[in-house]
């Protein structure tokens, strides 16, 4: 093998070679040196973006009346915002790190919820509640929410958001006013819808269990009378009086209804002879409380009733009928008995 030997000769080639390299390396670290310097500062950049994105979601999560929690895949509270410390009385130091449905849904709905759970585990969609949560004093709220899954890239559950509101005051709210429209303002009896709704579902009842009911139709007798000798102020109480004796004299279970002016009508599970018993009792209650109340008029009613039996069933429109009829009967004859 032969020897090359190179000769830099008298012009200084090599020296000449040497500085060109000795600058490309230089060049070449500037370059590194550039784009290092450019990375750091995208990476700044990113970090100052996800940080204003961060502390945005933060500033959302607070601002939010929704009460907002999110879960790991297990169910473990991650994080939560204000709107549920306020609601439940709980700091994030008291959630955050336990099992969502031990710590704020009631037992009783736990279950329910651990299914809708383990559904999204298994791939499922959003599921809606509704539910009682425990705050931290025992005190029940009524909540109505979703659970949300997100999922990485392989479609597994990595998170779940559970979005909440408290609808405890607009849910008694809407009872109250349900039961508004079901009940006479006056005497706080049922209404005739409040009667006909609960009717028709005693009648369907006393057909299963073979149970023999009444209607009874009640009127206010004289009450026009009282309302020009007295005035219509008097004419208030006796049909108060007389709701609040027949409230007294039927039992709980039966349904008493104000349906117009000066009428009741009374829903109960009677046969004739208990009937005639329950109107006895009627009219000593009415004289007590006019006694009681020192009025300067007798307050009473008369009555008709109708009977449904088993085998044979009336419909409820019939029955009521059929006891104005006999009610008006009586009143006749108590008029006619009276000339």
């Amino acid at each position: 093998m032969g020897i090359v030997v190179l000769s830099c000769g008298s012009g200084g080639v090599c020296a000449n070679m040497a500085e060109a390299g000795k600058t490309e390396g230089a060049d070449s670290l500037k370059r590194e040196k550039s784009r290092l310097e450019s990375s750091v500062r995208e990476h700044v950049r990113t970090e100052k973006a996800l940080e204003t994105e961060r502390d945005f979601l933060a500033a959302v999560l607070a601002a939010a009346d929704t009460l907002i929690l999110v879960l790991d895949s297990a169910g473990r509270i991650l994080q939560i915002n204000r709107a549920v410390e306020l609601a439940m009385g709980y700091s994030a130091d008291d959630l955050c790190g336990r099992m969502f449905i031990s710590t704020l849904p009631i037992r009783e709905v736990a279950a329910g919820l651990r299914e809708d759970l383990r559904r999204l585990e298994k791939g499922g969609g959003p599921r809606t509640f509704e539910s009682h949560w425990a705050t931290s004093t025992g005190e029940r709220l009524l909540v109505h929410g979703s659970l949300a899954p997100l999922r990485d890239s392989t479609r597994t559950l990595s998170h779940i958001i559970v979005t909440a509101s408290d609808v405890t005051q607009r849910r008694a709210l809407e009872d109250e006013l349900r039961a508004m429209s079901l009940r006479d303002d006056m005497t706080g009896l049922y209404n005739r819808r409040g009667f006909a709704l609960l009717a028709e579902q005693q009648l369907k009842d006393s057909r299963r269990s073979e149970s023999t009911l009444a209607i009874v139709y009640a009127d206010v007798d004289h009450l026009k009378s009282i309302n020009d000798a007295f005035g219509h102020g008097a004419g208030d109480i006796a049909i108060i009086t007389c709701a609040q004796a027949l409230e007294v004299t039927f039992r709980e279970s039966d349904i008493v209804a104000r349906i117009g002016g000066d009428e009741f009508v009374v829903l109960a599970e009677a046969d004739a002879r208990k009937l005639d018993l329950v109107s006895r009792r009627l009219n000593r209650e009415l004289d007590r409380r006019t006694a009681d109340s020192g009025l300067q008029f007798p307050v009473s009613l008369t009555i008709g009733s109708a009977h449904s039996k088993p085998p044979h069933r009336t419909s409820l429109d019939a029955l009521l009928q059929q006891a104005d009829a006999f009610m008006y009967e009586h009143k006749h004859e108590e008029k006619e008995s009276r000339e």
